[in-house]
């Protein structure tokens, strides 16, 4: 409901080869995509709470890539997109396909700063602890993020372009449905002393909508939720 949000730009410079100071304006890569016509809103994160995982179907989200590219955080998991769904104790591969210096910072369920100074040097992270791990840039692209969620269940999606999701083989009773969405717009900045331009920022907190659900063997459970 309401108008759409208008998606803030972040200003980015540094000196070039030349010794001239270049600057370059970027999108922020948490704004909402959502469709203007039906309002459907497209990679929004769903999962489900109370779901025993000992009675889980077996794990079947593919390996995740995290890779640093045109000075943001671009996560691989089949398709490309902002998040990346975890088992707890699996590893992760991140790599930077671009010649400048990169660190990938990490936040939340685990904390790291791997640092890619080169083009295609490929790092692994293992991820022990379950939990929401915020990814950022440590090496002054302050915009970027990016978001791995490390679980022991695979009941784990994003919704499409019409707004739709699907979770299959769920096991039969009371669940949680969640709808998640990282907050887009800035809350905090930190600037250079000597530049004044931004060198940190944190975002707002995420948008999160939640509705219970009754599972049964061999059934089908519509769930509807509205993002305010």
């Amino acid at each position: 409901p309401g108008p759409l949000p208008e998606a803030p730009t972040y200003l980015y410079g540094r000196p070039d080869a030349a010794g001239n100071f270049e600057t370059r304006t970027f999108t922020g890569p948490n704004q909402p995509r959502i469709e203007p016509t039906t309002r459907a809103v497209a990679g929004v994160v769903v999962t489900l709470r109370g779901v025993d995982p000992a009675a889980a179907r077996p794990w079947d989200h593919l390996p995740v890539r995290v890779e640093l590219a045109d000075r943001g955080i671009r996560v691989r998991q089949g398709e490309v997109g902002r998040v990346g769904f975890v088992r707890v104790g699996g590893a992760v591969e991140v790599t930077s396909t671009e010649p400048v210096y990169h660190v990938l910072r990490g936040r939340g369920a685990a904390h790291l700063s791997l640092a890619l100074p080169d083009p295609g040097v490929v790092r692994t992270r293992t991820f022990q602890e379950p939990g929401r791990v915020e990814l950022s840039s440590g090496a002054g692209f302050y915009w970027a993020s990016a978001d791995l969620f490390v679980t022991d269940h695979p009941y784990w999606t994003v919704t499409d372009a019409d707004g739709r999701f699907a979770l299959p083989r769920v096991p039969a009773g009371r669940v949680e449905v969640v709808a998640w969405h990282p907050g887009w717009l800035p809350a905090g900045q930190d600037r250079d002393p000597e530049t004044g331009l931004v060198s940190r920022m944190t975002y707002a907190p995420p948008v999160e909508r939640t509705r219970p659900a009754d599972v049964t063997a061999g059934g089908t459970c519509d769930i509807a939720l509205t993002l305010p």
